[in-house]
């Protein structure tokens, strides 16, 4: 039984399945059957979209960061995989035994009182899913070690959920909700990074948010300009063509104008359904206990500073990469994962894109040396579960790169 659940998940994919749970919870929390219908559908169509515009975005400027890498001679020892290590969360066998128990563990926690995430975004499972795949395929197969390490890395980002939960429903404007995945990890490190600049001499005076930005430079500012000017810059330096570097621009365009829209399709399906959830909560707790109803980390990429850094940020990750000691991954598959972090960190530098781009290049620093010592055992996994060839060194951004991931497979390492 538990088996076909986890099959079905892992056949639904995050959209469909975000739609089927949020129309269930509209249901379970008397939202009313035609807006838990409603919040359903819009919550899985704009999560959709929101993948479309990001994949089409990254598959457009792959081919460009790839022959700026190469212009420099560096293709990387390690191949990045991205989120192909996804893979992992779906083929090894302790998926169902982890689905299950974090789901059990998370309604104990919720109802107790120890955490105020309702993980209802059963999706974002999958990045602690592959702990458990890595720290399986670290102690020869053990599963039990691999759940345990799986459960604890999924209770650990509900906890980070609920420390970043308020200041991302002010920022993104989304009440009721909370993100527990991995990448609001970041908010932790930019807390302290942002008081750091805060005291330095003339930059904590620089406003470079979106529409200061756009007030100084003019129709130059605005995001569909931006971007359409930075993709062409990127295709001249990735070796475009003229009709080429203009594609690239308007393709680039298209991410900055669109990508906010989707976003608020996105909140019309989740806000009614979190609403609900909270009034029923409180009503039979007489106000006493507040609950967040959990979503995907896209939820977060609607602000201009999102998108307007991460462009900026895909080149400069690959020229880091590049010359940084240590480091055998060169990212392109996993620039992805960009959008993602900056969505993470934006609330916390209050959308500064200059902020925002520094926070990011030191971050990945240790995220590519991670990346790199964590290969071996990545390509291990991957090759015990069929996914790739053993034979070449594999890892990414995401989970082979993961910081708490890795500090836990170090620890359970320990028991192997």
């Amino acid at each position: 039984m538990a088996g076909t659940i986890s099959g079905i998940i892992a056949s639904l994919g995050g959209p469909v399945l975000v739609a089927v749970v949020m129309f269930i919870l509209g249901l379970v929390f008397q939202a009313g059957f035609s807006a838990s219908l409603r919040g359903g559908l819009y919550s899985g169509i704009g999560l959709a979209s929101l993948f479309v515009i990001v994949n089409n975005a990254t598959d457009t400027l792959t081919p460009v960061i790839l022959a700026f890498s190469e212009r420099f001679g560096r293709t990387g020892a390690v191949t990045d995989l991205g989120w192909g290590s996804a893979g992992i969360a779906f083929a090894w066998p302790g998926l169902a035994f982890t689905l299950l128990g974090i789901i059990i563990v998370n309604a104990i926690m919720v109802l107790t009182g120890l955490v105020k995430t309702m993980w209802t975004d059963v999706w974002s499972f999958w990045h602690g899913q592959v702990v458990g795949g890595f720290v399986w395929a670290l102690s020869g197969g053990n599963i039990t070690l691999g759940v345990v390490a799986a459960i604890i890395f999924l209770v650990i980002n509900s906890y980070v959920g609920d420390f970043t939960a308020k200041t991302y429903q002010e920022f993104n404007g989304l009440p009721g909700i909370s993100v527990p995945c991995c990448v609001t990890l970041l908010a932790l490190p930019a807390i302290p990074v942002n008081a750091l600049f805060e005291k330095i001499p003339w930059f904590n005076k620089l406003n470079a948010s979106p529409e200061a930005i756009r007030k100084k430079i003019g129709i130059a500012g605005e995001l569909g300009v931006m971007g359409t000017i930075i993709g062409i810059v990127l295709g001249f330096l990735g070796g475009n063509n003229f009709a080429g570097a203009l594609n690239l621009g308007i393709q680039i365009g298209v991410l900055m104008v669109f990508l906010p829209k989707t976003v608020s399709v996105l909140c019309e399906g989740v806000i009614p359904i979190a609403n609900a959830v909270t009034e029923f909560v409180q009503e039979r707790f007489e106000g006493k206990k507040e609950v967040y109803v959990a979503v995907d980390c896209a939820a977060l990429l609607g602000h201009p500073s999102v998108m307007a850094s991460a462009v900026l940020l895909y080149p400069l990750c690959v020229i880091l990469a590049i010359f940084l000691p240590g480091n055998a991954m060169i990212p392109i598959a996993s620039l992805a994962l960009i959008p993602y972090w900056c969505g993470a960190i934006a609330p916390y530098f209050k959308g500064n894109v200059i902020r925002m781009v520094l926070f990011v290049l030191l971050w990945i620093i240790p995220v590519l040396i991670i990346a790199t010592v964590n290969a071996n055992l990545h390509t291990l996994t991957m090759g015990n579960l069929g996914l790739a060839d053993p034979a070449v060194l594999n890892s990414s951004l995401d989970m082979g790169g993961d910081p708490l991931g890795y500090l836990l497979i170090k620890i359970f390492g320990l028991f192997a």
